[in-house]
């Protein structure tokens, strides 16, 4: 019970901090309608970079097809720092210190924008993930493959603040294992369920 108030509380500071940012950006970046259709854009993931030393790769490809539809593909190959791991308010997967590893996934989103600035969005993704983690004091290691789905929320912009091509989109996705990692104990060192999770990925970027 403990473990589910502290991942709460985790959860609930993420989303007070990132709320607030979004509507910040929403009221002082100025966009033109013309930036929302026909438009592609490609973008860098920083939050999830930042956390991880930038290593290796996290991007994003996409196209505007209206002011209400989007597809985009986010590709991603990063190293799971101990660091990383070893933070709570980080990492949700692994409660302990003494473990590392790596993700590699790529996703297919659609997005459904609504509102009056055709900012926000909602949608649905498909995609592949490979999650790697090793302990550092012992032989255990999982390598886990599985295909995974879910929607998500965002938010994005396009010519943020009035400097044109500049884009940046605020992606909140969940995701559904179909083939689950299960929780597991090593040392002192818990590896938690992989069976529904979700990250906060902040992707910066240029439109075409």
């Amino acid at each position: 019970m403990k473990n589910k108030e502290f991942a709460f509380k985790k959860y609930k500071l993420k989303y007070s901090i990132l709320i607030p940012a979004i509507f910040f950006v929403q009221h002082i970046g100025f966009g033109q309608d013309s930036t929302k259709t026909k438009k592609w854009f490609i973008g860098y993931e920083t939050l999830e970079m930042s956390m991880n030393k930038f290593k290796y790769f996290a991007g994003t490809l996409g196209y505007r097809i209206n002011p209400k539809n989007q597809l985009r593909i986010v590709a991603m190959d990063v190293k799971r720092t101990e660091e990383h791991e070893a933070n709570s308010w980080q990492s949700m997967g692994v409660d302990g210190a003494n473990v590392d590893g790596r993700f590699k996934t790529v996703e297919i989103n659609y997005d459904r924008f609504f509102g009056k600035r055709k900012n926000w969005y909602y949608g649905l993704h498909v995609g592949y993930k490979n999650d790697q983690f090793r302990y550092l004091l012992g032989p255990q290691k999982i390598d886990n493959h599985t295909i995974l789905a879910g929607p998500q929320f965002g938010y994005q912009k396009m010519d943020l603040f009035k400097v044109k091509h500049l884009y940046i989109n605020f992606s909140m996705p969940f995701h559904y294992y179909f083939n689950s990692i299960p929780a597991q104990q090593w040392g002192e060192t818990k590896i938690r369920e992989f069976k529904f999770t979700n990250n906060i990925w902040f992707f910066v970027g240029y439109n075409f």
